[in-house]
């Protein structure tokens, strides 16, 4: 239990936040299915050392980011999610998206191109979170360098209300980028697909860098859209 509830940034969580990493490391690895009814009863003996109080807790605050749903008489739910919302929300991102980057670029200097490739280099230090014996760290580890990475390469567009709306569509989209990853490959071919952005952004083509994050954000929709998701 403290190994997979071990906070990343070293600082002391609570049981809340324990059980809101957990459950949102089982939901993003497929560990909890979407769809999957949730039973507190349940949640308490499979994440021993947790209580009804600090799961609710965290199932309201994974709702308020799209992750669970709470149904009228029916309880708390893995959301579904469906191909209507992942069209409208991929849309957005990249609509969103691209005119950061472009400000981005705009605005380029040397300790913008370090932020970014500090964060690149994070991303690719990151574990990969493949395999049955994955833990809730390795996961958010993962996830972290994964935003902190295309939280850098947006950061110089000059717009917090831009960057704030892109970080709640980004959420959102989370669990539909994990889902894809059956269908278009490992997380290392998503590894490269973030080395070209990467490795564009920098060299300067300001062209070709808006093409890879394009294709990049395209490629979870098109792997969606031909598997079985409603």
């Amino acid at each position: 239990m403290a190994t997979d509830t071990q906070r990343i940034d070293g600082g002391p969580p609570t049981r809340a936040d324990w059980a809101e990493e957990i459950l949102r490391a089982d939901i993003l690895s497929g560990k909890l299915k979407p769809g999957e009814r949730i039973k507190i009863g349940e949640l308490v003996a499979r994440y021993q050392g947790l209580s009804p109080t600090p799961l609710r807790e965290a199932l309201s605050r994974l709702a308020g980011s799209g992750l669970v749903e709470f149904v009228p008489q029916r309880g708390v739910r893995v959301a579904k999610g469906s191909k209507e919302d992942l069209q409208d929300v991929y849309e957005m991102r990249l609509l969103l998206e691209i005119t950061a980057l472009k400000r981005s670029l705009a605005h380029r200097d040397a300790e913008w191109e370090e932020e970014v490739t500090r964060a690149y280099k994070r991303l690719e230090a990151a574990p990969y979170v493949e395999g049955p014996d994955v833990t809730a760290v390795d996961i958010q580890a993962w996830e972290d360098a994964h935003r902190g990475f295309h939280s850098a390469l947006l950061s110089r567009c000059g717009s917090p209300w831009l960057l704030r709306i892109i970080g709640q569509l980004y959420e959102h989209s989370t669990r539909y980028r994990n889902l894809s990853l059956s269908v278009r490959g490992s997380k290392r071919g998503v590894l490269n697909e973030h080395l070209d952005i990467f490795n564009k952004t920098i060299s300067g083509d300001k062209k070709a860098a808006i093409a890879a994050l394009e294709d990049h954000l395209k490629l979870t929709v098109t792997a969606l859209m031909a598997s079985s998701l409603e």
